[in-house]
């Protein structure tokens, strides 16, 4: 099929050429030599064993076949044109945004790094992230779906758990190697000789942690107070204190060695405590965009089942075609 064709840069050429009546505008507009246009232009001829163009003083000027082809040519390279251009902007009408709201911890520990792994694997799909202080109430109102942290709270919304906590006591290494025999009844100590335990504002944390590790101690009412986590383990990785961390949130520093975690499993102790949340993905029941939401779920349990192997999905749904 299609054997008479000659490649396309020959049909642009002639185009070109037929259209300027000269060889070298040609060659500026094609950004070609002068001998490539020429070049091209023998070679049809050639294939076709006619004429189509004879030189008058400086310019080359049509035969007769060669009107009658370059109208067939251009109608042609603009028929083709067109078809490509109109793809293109299906392509691009095909796009879908789907507006996402996540705590801005969670957002930037852990999802904002692995965006562009999703937008690999759904091109089709592009991800405008907004953040919301976790404790703020679920609005969808400017969002389509929301990775929450918190409790099941609205019959009228889906919720669908991604990832539970727990807690843990942190330090930077420079401040273990200043207090370097702390064992868990020395955070519960009260008094002007006690640790610095760093405070998160909107929980009681430490006295959760301090009944799991089998100790009296209270939330301590004094010393630093931070409203965001993220600022929490800044403030632990700068030496200020000890931070009860949460294991999510905490997985970077961690992992790059800004903190360490006090009593860990092989120290003997390895005491945790549960959250007071877990992560959820949220979305509106009725919502106009529920394939796409149920990618970006299935993608979150994938990339979370990855990272954290202890969680378990539910079973998976199968996406349907994202709603135009």
């Amino acid at each position: 099929m299609f054997e008479a064709l000659p490649p396309l840069q020959t049909l642009r050429a002639f185009e070109a050429a037929a259209r300027l009546q000269n060889y070298t505008r040609a060659s500026e507009e094609l950004n070609l030599t002068h001998s490539a246009i020429s070049h091209q232009i023998r070679a049809l001829e050639a294939s076709l064993g006619r004429k189509l163009f004879q030189r008058q003083g400086r310019n080359m000027v049509l035969t007769e076949t060669g009107q009658i082809l370059s109208e067939q040519v251009r109608q042609g390279l603009e028929e083709l044109d067109r078809a490509l251009r109109h793809t293109r902007h299906d392509d691009r009408c095909s796009i879908q945004t789907l507006r996402v709201s996540a705590p801005p911890s969670f957002a930037g520990a852990w999802l904002v790094p692995r965006l562009h792994a999703f937008h690999t694997q759904y091109p089709q799909l592009e991800i405008s992230l907004r953040t919301a202080h976790e404790l703020s109430p679920l609005n969808f109102d400017e969002v389509d779906a929301a990775i929450w942290y918190g409790r099941r709270q609205n019959p009228d919304l889906e919720y669908e758990k991604l990832l539970e906590e727990v807690t843990f006591p942190v330090c930077s290494p420079g401040f273990l190697a200043t207090f370097p025999a702390i064992t868990p009844a020395a955070l519960s100590t009260t008094g002007s000789s006690a640790l610095p335990l760093l405070r998160y504002a909107h929980h009681n944390g430490w006295e959760v942690w301090f009944k799991a590790a089998g100790l009296q101690g209270r939330e301590p009412q004094s010393g630093p107070l931070y409203d965001d986590p993220m600022h929490l383990l800044e403030a632990a990785a700068a030496s200020q204190g000890i931070a009860l961390a949460r294991s999510c949130l905490a997985h970077s520093f961690l992992a790059s060695g800004r903190l360490v975690r006090l009593f860990p499993p092989d120290s003997g102790f390895d005491i945790q405590a549960p959250a007071r949340g877990a992560y959820f993905a949220v979305w509106p029941r009725d919502s106009a965009k529920m394939a796409s939401v149920i990618l970006l779920r299935e993608w979150l349990h994938q990339i979370i089942g990855n990272h954290h192997p202890g969680t378990r999905a539910p079973a998976a749904r199968v996406p349907t075609p994202i709603a135009q």
